[in-house]
């Protein structure tokens, strides 16, 4: 069958639009190619199982806002939908799935008995706040999380109605974290219905907090270990210091590396002989933001992808390097996914051309779910993990993962390819055995 098939109208007109041409995709079809996966096969693993439409009713100061959110949940073939709840004032239809499709991939690099699903919730903070702060006694920060408050009060009653606990396994992702995640326990009282719950919380994992930006260190240093470089010569770019940026930042000090520039979305920092990291953490901590740490060194997104640093890592939105900017970004050796997506297919090919390495998100940020792994048959009630044993674990994921992409590499064209190939073929005999193709 052609990409016209009917299989994909019948999803894709029913919302009214197809979704647009991206990575995730074009290489989940390069893959089909290479592994001899027929077009009709790759479009029932590409392609969505279900699409929940949400509309969250939520209070403000006596008024109701109507926020909108989706679920997206792509594939189930090798266990439970996991992916995590995005907050954001960009979230559509096609970025969900292209997210819940990254997480099928994602767990199935990891090699973990779960598929992938994804949350969108649609929010300008901003321009809410603009509209109500002359009625309201709260400054931004207190104001968004009592909004997030709302928002996650409402959503997970959807959830529960729709019946959807041990189904789809939420977690954290932008604009959300462990509060929220707390917020979707005390509804549930359930602590495998969801992960990455703060520390104290029935079925909490130690190290889950760190695991994801521990995960993209880690396969940093296996990345320098296989080139044989020393971690003491290398300097690091970070957009983003959200939680995963800030632990790849303390983890890659801690080996030797050093961490020159650092940005977030209100501002960054610039040290030519490395930033103090941890001191630039609790700032972060205390202003939720990076901005003002040195007002003598400061650098922009632009002006950090611009640097000629060794490692460049963007832990933070998606396709910030693309088309319009690769050829000026100044990376000399590697770029590190540690967020989803921040690679565009264009510019990932014009980087390869140049000599330049990519480290694909479904294995650099996967320590995430590796960890949510842990702690949802922890949840199940199987047995309790200290952090010593859940750092491992990822240290010995990480290694499996990274041995299966060099075994791939020169076949496959590159550790992006790579990790997409195995993944696809997991997908592909996970769903030939269920009688799902």
């Amino acid at each position: 069958m052609s990409a016209d098939s009917k299989y994909t109208k019948n999803i894709e007109q029913f919302i009214c639009s197809r979704e647009p041409k991206n990575r995730s995709g074009i290489l989940m079809q390069d893959s089909a190619a290479r592994l001899g996966i027929s077009v009709n096969e790759v479009e029932q693993i590409q392609k969505p199982y279900t699409f929940i439409y949400q509309r969250l009713p939520v209070e403000v100061e006596g008024e109701i806002v109507n926020i909108s959110s989706g679920i997206i949940l792509h594939n189930r073939a090798r266990g439970p939908y996991k992916g995590g709840i995005r907050i954001a004032r960009d979230v559509n239809v096609w970025e969900t799935t292209e997210l819940a499709r990254l997480m099928t991939l994602k767990t199935a690099l990891a090699n973990l008995e779960l598929g992938g699903g994804k949350a969108g919730i649609l929010v300008n903070f901003e321009k809410l706040y603009e509209r109500f702060k002359s009625r309201l006694k709260l400054d931004y920060y207190p104001f968004v999380d009592m909004l997030k408050d709302h928002i996650m009060k409402e959503f997970v009653d959807h959830f529960v109605e729709r019946n959807l606990l041990r189904i789809y396994i939420p977690a954290p992702d932008m604009g959300s974290s462990g509060r929220e995640m707390m917020l979707f326990y005390n509804k549930t009282h359930d602590p495998a219905s969801v992960t990455a719950k703060p520390e104290g919380i029935e079925g909490w994992l130690p190290g889950r907090h760190e695991a994801t930006g521990f995960g993209t260190a880690y396969a940093v240093l296996k990345y320098l270990e296989y080139l044989g470089k020393k971690p003491s010569r290398m300097t690091v770019g970070i957009q983003g210091f959200g939680n995963v940026g800030s632990h790849a930042a303390f983890y890659l000090r801690e080996a030797g590396c050093k961490v020159v520039a650092v940005t977030d979305l209100h501002g960054g920092v610039y040290h030519k002989e490395g930033i103090d990291i941890p001191a630039l953490m609790a700032y972060a901590r205390e202003k939720r933001t990076i901005k003002g740490y040195d007002d003598k060194r400061t650098i922009d997104n632009e002006q950090l992808f611009s640097l000629p640093v060794d490692i460049l890592i963007p832990a933070a939105s998606g396709h910030v390097v693309n088309a319009k900017n690769c050829d000026k970004v100044g990376v000399k050796l590697v770029v590190v996914e540690a967020a989803n997506m921040p690679v565009t297919y264009d510019a990932f090919r014009r980087l390869k051309k140049r000599g330049i390495d990519l480290l694909p998100d479904n294995f650099v940020n996967s320590g995430g779910v590796i960890a949510s792994d842990l702690e949802y048959r922890q949840g199940l009630g199987g047995q309790r993990f200290n952090r010593n044993e859940v750092l491992a674990h990822l240290k010995g994921k990480f290694d499996e993962m990274f041995g299966e992409m060099l075994n791939r590499k020169d076949k496959s064209g590159s550790f992006t390819q790579a990790a997409s190939d195995i993944a696809t073929e997991r997908i592909y005999r996970a769903m030939k055995t269920r009688s799902l193709l």
